[in-house]
C-alpha cells in the first residue's frame, strides 16, 4: 500500500498544477501581457511556485519509472527552488503590507500579514524535515506531500470565489476543511498501518495554528508581533 501511495500521488500534485491553474488564470494570468497591478514580486512568486509544483509532479514520476538516480539529481534543485520560494513569499507579503497600508491603513494592513508571513516559516519546516528524512522515504515522502497540501489553497480559493461566487467566508472554511480532511485521511491511514505520524500530526498542528492565527489579525498580540516584523523587516 505504501508504494502505491508513492507511485499514485503524483495525481494529486498534478491536481494542484491544474487547480493552481484554473484559479489564477482569470485573476492573474488573463492580465498577460502587461499584468497590470501587479509587481514583480508577484511574478517571482508565481514563477518559484510553478517550479515548486512541477517538482512535486516529477519527482515521484521518477520514482514510479524507476529512475531513482535522476529522483536524487533532480531533487537537488529543491535545494535552490524552496529557498527563494520562501523569499517570494516574504516580497508579496511586503508588497501586500504596502498596499494594504495605503489603501486601508496600519491596522488592517498589520491583519492582513496573517496570511504569508506565517507560511514562509511553515513551509521551512516542512522543507527542512523531508530533507532531514530525505533518506527515510515514508517520512521524506510525507513531508513535501505537506508543501503541496499547503499550497492547495491560493488556487482552490480563488477558483471557488471567481468560477463560482462563492461567499468568502464559505470558501475559507471549505479550504480549512478541504486541507484538513485529506492529511487527516492519511494520518488514519497510518496510525492503521503503524506507518510514521510525525510528518501528518505536524500538518495537522500546524493547520490549527493557521486556524488560530487566521482570525487573530486585529487581536493585540498579533498586531505586536505584526507591527514589530514590519518595522524591522519591511
Amino acid at each position: 500500500m505504501e508504494q502505491k501511495i508513492q507511485r499514485n500521488i503524483v495525481w494529486f500534485f498534478s491536481l494542484l498544477l491544474l487547480t493552481s491553474f484554473l484559479g489564477f488564470y482569470p485573476t492573474y494570468l488573463v492580465k498577460a501581457p502587461t499584468f497590470e497591478g501587479f509587481k514583480t514580486a508577484h511574478h517571482f512568486h508565481g514563477l518559484m511556485a510553478l517550479l515548486w509544483i512541477l517538482l512535486l509532479i516529477v519527482q515521484p514520476l521518477l520514482i514510479r519509472l524507476k529512475k531513482n538516480e535522476l529522483h536524487k539529481q533532480v531533487g537537488k534543485l529543491s535545494y535552490v527552488i524552496m529557498p527563494l520560494l520562501i523569499i517570494s513569499l516574504f516580497y508579496v507579503a511586503k508588497a501586500s503590507y504596502e498596499a494594504a497600508l495605503i489603501a486601508k491603513g496600519r491596522e488592517t494592513a498589520l491583519a492582513g500579514m496573517t496570511n504569508g508571513i506565517p507560511d514562509m516559516i511553515y513551509l521551512g519546516f516542512f522543507f527542512s524535515m523531508a530533507m532531514i528524512y530525505r533518506k527515510q522515504v515514508s517520512i521524506h515522502m510525507r513531508f513535501m506531500a505537506c508543501t503541496g497540501f499547503m499550497m492547495l489553497g491560493p488556487g482552490l480559493g480563488r477558483m471557488m470565489v471567481v468560477a463560482f461566487g462563492l461567499p468568502v467566508s464559505i470558501v475559507i472554511v471549505t479550504i480549512v476543511s478541504l486541507t484538513a480532511l485529506l492529511p487527516l485521511t492519511w494520518l488514519i491511514f497510518d496510525i492503521k498501518n503503524k506507518k510514521p505520524l510525525f510528518p501528518l500530526i505536524s500538518y495537522m498542528v500546524i493547520t490549527i495554528m493557521v486556524i488560530i492565527t487566521g482570525s487573530s489579525g486585529l487581536d493585540p498580540w498579533w498586531q505586536s508581533l505584526a507591527g514589530w516584523f514590519s518595522e524591522t523587516f519591511f
